[in-house]
């Protein structure tokens, strides 16, 4: 399936992703195995960054056995999505989490250090986490058979 999207989405890992996404996210969809070898990077200082060597999160240990809320946004810093979207997860996170929702994760197109200083404007890096869908966050490897 993987290598199929790449080819549909003209090879571009980020490209890939975006189509795989439009045509599977639905409640109780397991994202894991439609988009197998992806990970994103986590939303963070630099120093962070370098501490870590900017590693990236494989998409099963953000959601493999978790009940998740992903997501996603045209990017930090936007009118809408700084003054509604976010807000309203972050306003609404107790809500979710009795509801049995481990965990809130925002996917948006700008590198991770944006996000984070984004996250900390809205004050929202406790309830929501953040992951960078650019091409500095995504690691796919497709197959190219």
């Amino acid at each position: 399936m993987a290598s199929a999207l790449a080819r549909r989405a003209g090879g571009s890992p980020a490209a890939a992703l975006w189509a795989a996404a439009r045509g599977f996210a639905s409640v109780g969809s397991d994202i894991v195995s439609a988009a197998p070898g992806v990970s994103l990077q986590k939303a963070r200082s630099w120093d962070e960054g370098v501490a870590t060597k900017f590693s990236t999160t494989p998409l099963k240990d953000i959601f493999h056995g978790k009940k998740v809320v992903i997501f996603g946004l045209q990017g930090a810093y936007t009118g809408v999505c700084s003054q509604s979207h976010v807000p309203s997860y972050k306003n609404n996170i107790d809500k979710l989490k009795a509801k049995g929702i481990d965990s809130v994760i925002c996917v948006a197109v700008n590198d991770p250090y944006v996000l984070n200083g984004w996250a900390e404007k809205l004050q929202a890096k406790d309830a929501v986490s953040n992951y960078s869908l650019s091409l500095y966050g995504i690691q796919c490897r497709f197959s190219t058979e």
